[in-house]
């Protein structure tokens, strides 16, 4: 849904996208097709938006983000024989159950382990209640060392890592990110200015 948490999030991906793109040389054939559920479970509607893309507009990879939206997005895949990011958590195994053997590319997870132990290490062993309590915090990354202990993460064994982008790169660009070499920007009042070609939908429900 086309809430603000949600929008920053997407147009992160979409700055992530471009500067992959731009980065291997193959801005000007690059196209995001970019659209919001509206919903965060299976649906028709999702479905049938999904076959189009694989089917007509010859998508290759759908980061399927929102609950169990990815459930119709992993049928799609199935049919067209493409592949699925996940979100959340590691969901590889699942949506390779759904679908098939090979199909999760990589997963976009929260760090949710990491966030626990913080907080319980803070609030219960330093006793600094007061860190947390009534506050809204966004969290990220926190290390440019080890990307395990960042609150946003991709997983180190299911990731379909290759020779032009391996666990090093990852870590490599985690680094510079944490270091502000590398910028994202969280402004949500328009998609961001990029080379690749991104067509927006609106909603699908």
């Amino acid at each position: 849904m086309a809430v603000p948490a949600v929008v920053r999030y997407g147009f992160g991906f979409v700055q992530g996208c471009n500067a992959a793109a731009e980065e291997m040389g193959i801005a000007n054939d690059v196209t995001v097709e970019y659209v919001y559920g509206n919903t965060f479970g299976p649906a028709p509607e999702v479905l049938a938006a999904m076959d189009v893309w694989f089917g007509e507009k010859n998508v290759e990879v759908v980061f399927a983000c929102g609950g169990g939206i990815y459930v119709s997005a992993t049928e799609a895949a199935k049919k067209a024989g493409a592949k699925i990011i996940g979100v959340d958590v590691d969901q590889a195994a699942i949506i390779n159950n759904l679908g098939a053997e090979g199909m999760t590319v990589t997963s976009a997870m929260k760090g949710l382990a990491a966030t626990v132990k913080n907080v319980l290490n803070e609030t219960i062993v330093n006793d600094a209640w007061s860190k947390f309590g009534g506050k809204v915090e966004n969290l990220g990354l926190v290390s440019g060392d080890d990307p395990t202990l960042n609150y946003v993460q991709i997983p180190m064994e299911s990731t379909q890592w290759s020779d032009a982008f391996t666990q090093d790169n990852y870590k490599e660009l985690v680094k510079a990110m944490f270091d502000g070499t590398v910028k994202v920007s969280n402004a949500i009042d328009a998609m961001p200015q990029v080379t690749i070609t991104v067509n927006e939908y609106g909603n699908i429900l």
